[in-house]
């Protein structure tokens, strides 16, 4: 089970995939046609690039480059809304089972509140995934 929520839990931690790195040397590829990066500090990211194993990584590859990856408070809000929305799955349901076993069986309540909830923490990581996805930067934010 914990591979399914690492995406959402531990996003930094995450292996790099192919699409990932190709999504990265395009991003050094804008970043050098937009004038960010140098080519010589592009040559050298691209060589972090290699030696990076997960997304955290990136992190250092593009230090200095502006929205090539998830802000940190993106990051951080995505796992600490995560952890909201899975305790308040868990407990809600047990109180509902635990209402159900003793003779108080009603239509699950708390579905209302795990779903507006796990509204959010998919925004959040739409939004943190998209970082990964788009293969340009932008100069000057």
């Amino acid at each position: 089970m914990t591979t399914v929520l690492d995406p959402l839990l531990l996003p930094d931690q995450l292996a790099l995939t192919e699409a990932d790195r190709r999504s990265a040397v395009a991003k050094l590829d804008s970043a050098v046609r937009r004038g960010v990066l140098t080519p010589p500090a592009a040559s050298d990211r691209q060589s972090l690039l290699h030696d990076a194993r997960n997304r955290g990584d990136l992190r250092q590859v593009f230090a200095g480059v502006a929205d090539a990856t998830p802000p940190r408070g993106l990051t951080v809000a995505l796992r600490a809304f995560t952890a909201v929305w899975l305790v308040a799955c868990v407990v809600q349901f047990m109180v509902w089972a635990t209402l159900a076993v003793f003779g108080h069986f009603d239509w699950p309540w708390w579905l209302w509140s795990d779903l507006g909830l796990g509204m959010v923490v998919g925004i959040l990581w739409w939004t943190h995934e998209s970082y990964h996805r788009k293969t340009d930067v932008q100069v000057g934010v």
